[in-house]
């Protein structure tokens, strides 16, 4: 079985828990916490890309490549909650750029490959105490990718720019605390993306802040 099979199962299963496990002395209200109804929210992050972008243009023939693959990110959220288990939501996650760049003798290139795209998801959660929960997510991403490479020798110069999409499932793990109706969270989320024979992974770590109606 592939890790990526793996990691999946163990996020389904933490998704599947936070549902089924919780129980009713732990779901009691709480002053200032709705147990069902809509909420949106927006956060910012730190986002990772898990490729080898120095070694994929050195294997085209760029000398001295140098990378960087970690950007600051956002996204914005909406949701609905059913229950205090469970939740559908959807959103709109920017992953920032991940660039590249290459000098020589006489050469220089640059490379930039931003990525962005809109989510949905269903949302296991596990309520503890006084607002405060765990939860699982699992779900799809609509992506888009776009990169952009320029190049200059001698005095020339040239430029390119290729754009790409599909969706790709994602999935996460995170904490929640709400209090009278503001939603606060950290959250750990990975985006496995599938393009031409090439796999690749975006992790994402965000705190959020919404507001719960």
């Amino acid at each position: 079985m592939h890790a990526k099979e793996r990691m999946m199962k163990r996020l389904i299963a933490t998704a599947a828990l936070a549902t089924l496990v919780a129980s009713p002395v732990l779901a009691q209200s709480y002053p200032g916490v709705p147990d069902a109804g809509p909420y949106l929210g927006a956060g910012i992050g730190h986002a990772k890309l898990d490729f080898n972008i120095e070694g994929f243009y050195r294997d085209l023939g760029f000398p001295n490549v140098s990378s960087d693959d970690t950007d600051v990110s956002y996204k914005l959220f909406a949701g609905y909650q059913f229950n205090p288990y469970f939740a559908v939501e959807a959103g709109y996650v920017d992953f920032g750029s991940f660039t590249a760049s290459s000098t020589a003798a006489g050469f220089s290139g640059d490379a930039k490959l931003s990525v962005d795209g809109f989510t949905a998801a269903l949302v296991g959660k596990l309520p503890i105490q006084s607002g405060f929960s765990v939860y699982g997510k699992l779900g799809m991403v609509a992506w888009d990718a776009d990169l952009k490479e320029s190049a200059s020798f001698m005095g020339m110069s040239a430029s390119a720019s290729y754009g790409e999409d599909g969706t790709d499932p994602f999935y996460g793990i995170g904490a929640e605390y709400v209090v009278n109706q503001i939603v606060m969270r950290a959250e750990l989320e990975r985006y496995d993306i599938s393009e031409s024979g090439e796999d690749f992974t975006i992790d994402m770590i965000s705190g959020s802040i919404g507001y719960r109606f």
